[in-house]
């Protein structure tokens, strides 16, 4: 039987997606990096290092707001997946999601002088509350939109090998944000913080509205039967209940929090270990080192899209997951005083890994929809992003949150800067080689056990298909 003429398949399904869409489509990747990350970036610096909050208080500000998206991530999801309106269901999300974190991440640089440290961890706690909400407004839709937006098995990698490479180079902003706003201040993090913020902000509402604005939305399938819409708890369940999917997700956030060991552990590592306490070089080679993690990156999307067409993601995956491991080692060697430019070295081999988990984990979970969609009859992409979305966030909150405790418990006293003990700096080490090596060995077995195929994906699809049509 025939498909009834007001459910034809859409173009992007049929066609490869034009650079522009694509670049629609990533533009918000560089807005959600900037507006989680230049709060992240900062915060250690300007709340622990001038404000004087204590270590312990500032980790709880920019951890515990993540409890938020426990129960805020689903209900976006779910919410974006049922949405009828004439702009879509996933573009009113987004703009709105980017315009407050753009107002927020503004403001929560103009905290008022002479205050309490206490009035300055309240003041961080709530700003972080405030952008946790915004940010899953604007990063749940706007995930579940790429899964959604072309159905071609490798043509999902390229899209997101165009997305990845944006955030990436977003990213290199981030890495320099503190040499440049220590700059633009005089050398007064505050002064300077507060003259990059409306600039950060600015940025994050233009791109996202070239996204709302600029990127289709695939129309919703068509079918002759009506299903009944299901409950945000058992969409809930059933996503989870998918095997390879819980897979990614454990693996995503395993290797996530591989790496952002970096920004806390490794700047103080940075600062007071290598470089004697000098912030202004500290600073610089922040920027130079977090410069060879992106660029690297970014080199490494053209060959990781080719990758996954030769030898398939799974494997690709597993070979990028090594080069973190490897990384690792090298942080062990390279962190040490003195060290200059032997710094570039870990985040260099480690650049590629954490573009595999852009790349190919957002691929890899569309095949799974398309999987899931067969089997149930009901697309849930708003549902499975915001799993995703929320894995990131929790690997984010128990990154910020044990490095600030490990360093507390290694005996870090702020106060003795680059005097502390022997011991403190070795056991810091520890943590962050080791800790790197071990977490991206735990990603691995997960990667290893993942088992959707593309010709599993193919009948899934060719099954769907055949389902709208009757």
């Amino acid at each position: 039987m025939s498909a009834p003429a007001s459910s034809p398949p859409p173009p992007a399904a049929e066609l490869p997606l034009s650079l522009g869409t694509r670049l629609a489509y990533g533009a918000s990747a560089p807005a959600e990096n900037l507006a989680i990350n230049s709060i992240n970036q900062l915060a250690n610096a300007v709340f622990n290092i001038t404000l004087g909050v204590p270590l312990l208080l500032v980790g709880l500000a920019l951890s515990l707001p993540r409890l938020i998206d426990v129960f805020l991530d689903p209900f976006i999801g779910n919410w974006s997946d049922r949405l009828e309106s004439r702009w879509g269901r996933r573009r009113p999300f987004i703009l709105v999601g980017a315009l407050l974190c753009a107002a927020i991440a503004t403001a929560i640089w103009f905290f008022p002088a002479g205050q309490s440290t206490m009035f300055y961890f309240w003041w961080l706690l709530g700003g972080c509350a405030a952008m946790s909400v915004a940010y899953s407004i604007l990063i749940v839709p706007y995930g579940a939109l790429g899964l959604e937006l072309v159905t071609n098995y490798h043509e999902r990698t390229k899209l997101m090998g165009t997305k990845s490479i944006l955030h990436k180079a977003s990213g290199i902003v981030n890495q320099w944000l503190l040499k440049w706003v220590r700059e633009a201040g005089a050398g007064d993090l505050v002064v300077g913080g507060r003259f990059c913020a409306p600039l950060i902000g600015g940025t994050i509402a233009i791109l996202g509205f070239i996204t709302a604005w600029r990127t289709p939305e695939r129309p919703r399938p068509v079918t002759r039967q009506a299903r009944p819409k299901t409950s945000i708890w058992l969409s809930w369940k059933i996503t989870m209940s998918q095997p390879d999917f819980r897979r990614l997700v454990l693996a995503q956030i395993f290797i996530y929090m591989s790496f952002l060991v970096i920004d806390t552990t490794g700047f103080y590592l940075n600062v007071f270990y290598v470089n004697g306490g000098d912030m202004g070089v500290g600073a610089g080679m922040k920027g130079w080192y977090g410069t060879a993690f992106q660029g690297c990156g970014i080199l490494a999307v053209p060959l990781i899209v080719r990758l996954s067409r030769r030898i398939g993601k799974k494997h690709t995956f597993l070979l990028c997951t090594l080069t973190i491991a490897i990384g690792g080692v090298a942080k062990w060697f390279c962190y040490a005083p003195g060290a200059g430019w032997w710094l570039l070295l870990p985040s260099a081999l480690m650049g590629p890994g954490l573009v595999a988990v852009m790349v190919l984990v957002p691929s890899m979970t569309a095949d799974i929809c398309d999987l899931d969609a067969a089997e149930s009859g009901q697309r849930r992409e708003g549902m499975f992003n915001s799993v995703l979305s929320w894995a990131l966030k929790l690997a984010l909150t128990g990154s910020i949150l044990l490095a600030n405790v490990v360093l507390h418990f290694v005996g870090w006293d702020t106060a003795l800067k680059a005097a502390q003990s022997e011991g403190t700096f070795f056991a810091m080490r520890i943590v962050f080689a080791g800790g790197t090596v071990v977490l991206a060995g735990l990603a691995a077995i997960f990667i290893y056990r993942y088992s959707v195929t593309a010709e599993a994906v193919a009948a899934a699809q060719a099954r769907a298909t055949r389902v709208a049509a009757n």
